[in-house]
């Protein structure tokens, strides 16, 4: 082989080793970067920013879309879940120890078809007993099982919208009881705690001399500015209607009490962020109550706003009656769940996933529906059983503004 030749391979050498080695460097140098970056935050930064430039991409369709509506109806679901509820019945005759006499209240379904479980086993002792003056209603479809063993055999599932008196508590689940048998819910962040209130609803309906009832109101939608801030939203509708000029921009940034997520009392305190679709939950009622009082003072105003809780549906229809209200309640009326658990100053504090408010506006007894105006989709018109189902798993708020005599 010539020297020319040698050479020209040389040459042609020498660029491949150049580009494998260039090649291994880059690489080495991106994957020291990455580290970097994962280590001090920085990728987890830039996907919780994706992730909430995607939801406000899919809140601002929302928006657009609810602006095209008149009015949003939300009625009750196709199994009727509130019939569970309101229709009475009772335990019957059934001889198991501890259970509560014959003849009391108890909101059940009828026709659920798993197998009885004998409630005098031993393990049955190891249970925190409880009054059984608790309800679970369930989101979704959950496994019962006959006792807290896990790989016990599965006797059914419930459905969504099933309701069971609660009777025990075990360190992992709930054990419920219903039409005098037992069952163990291995999944107890499917269902909510509530105690509903039993209503003759056309009785109430009748003896009301005001049949319907309905207040102009300006609706005010959260997004895109703020996909967690139906809470201060509903406030500045609120304000609006008695002719306070409130920002909810304003309201969430400047007046909002916050504080960090699994470490809030939301009876306190906003979980979180309005601004942030991530990381942020909500607040209850004595929360929209500080803040409005707050702003209302620093506006020099003599109105006051007032929180109630477990506030009855009689009640509920005489406030609305007189004025607007903002009341809790879920989004578009679904069945909430228990989402998160955390321990604030040694208490014990269930977030509900779907928490939600509205600013109720008026009534028909006719049609049987609120009238509201809902931070998500303006003018609603919703059910009223199905609504009143909804409020008191959310405990049953409002918050409502009246005159005072000043500061």
């Amino acid at each position: 082989m010539s020297k020319s030749a040698k050479r020209e391979k040389q040459d042609g050498i020498l660029p491949v080793f150049f580009w494998i080695f260039l090649t291994a460097t880059l690489l080495v140098l991106f994957i020291l970067t990455m580290t970097l970056l994962d280590r001090n935050g920085t990728i987890a930064r830039v996907k919780e920013q994706f992730a909430e430039w995607r939801e406000e991409r899919e809140a601002a369709k929302r928006a657009k879309n609810a602006g095209e509506k008149s009015v949003t109806y939300f009625g009750p679901s196709g199994i009727a879940e509130y019939d569970s509820w309101f229709s009475g019945g009772t335990w019957g005759d059934v001889d198991i120890e501890n259970m509560p006499p014959d003849g009391q209240d108890v909101t059940i379904r009828q026709d659920i078809t798993v197998s009885p479980v004998n409630g005098s086993e031993s393990w049955w002792g190891k249970a925190k007993k409880l009054n059984g003056n608790v309800t679970l209603y369930a989101q979704a479809e959950t496994p019962l099982y006959g006792s807290p063993d896990k790989v016990g055999k599965v006797f059914g599932y419930t459905a969504a919208g099933e309701a069971f008196r609660l009777f025990a508590v075990f360190e992992d689940g709930w054990y419920v009881v219903t039409d005098g048998r037992f069952y163990y819910c291995s999944e107890g962040n499917r269902y909510t705690m509530v105690q509903p209130e039993t209503v003759d609803f056309e009785a109430v309906f009748a003896a009301r001399e005001e049949k319907k009832v309905v207040h102009t109101i300006k609706g005010v939608l959260q997004n895109p500015e703020l996909p967690h801030g139906c809470e201060v939203t509903a406030l500045t509708v609120l304000l609006s209607y008695y002719g306070c000029s409130a920002d909810k921009c304003v309201l969430a940034d400047e007046w909002l009490p916050k504080g960090t997520w699994g470490s809030t009392d939301f009876n306190k305190a906003f979980v979180g962020n309005p601004r942030k679709s991530v990381s942020s939950a909500g607040c209850f009622a004595s929360v929209i109550e500080d803040t409005a009082n707050r702003y209302l003072q620093a506006q020099g105003s003599s109105l006051i706003a007032k929180s109630c809780r477990d506030v009855s549906f009689e009640e509920l229809l005489s406030m609305v009656e007189e004025a607007p209200v903002i009341a809790w309640m879920t989004m578009e009326l679904k069945a909430p769940y228990i989402a998160q658990v955390w321990t604030v100053d040694g208490e014990e504090l269930y977030w509900q996933n779907y928490e939600h408010c509205t600013v109720l506006s008026g009534y028909d007894l006719e049609k049987g529906v609120f009238y509201g105006a809902d931070p998500l989709y303006g003018a609603c018109e919703y059910d009223m059983k199905l609504f009143f189902l909804r409020f008191q798993t959310m405990y049953s708020q409002v918050v409502r503004i009246e005159n005072g005599t000043g500061y």
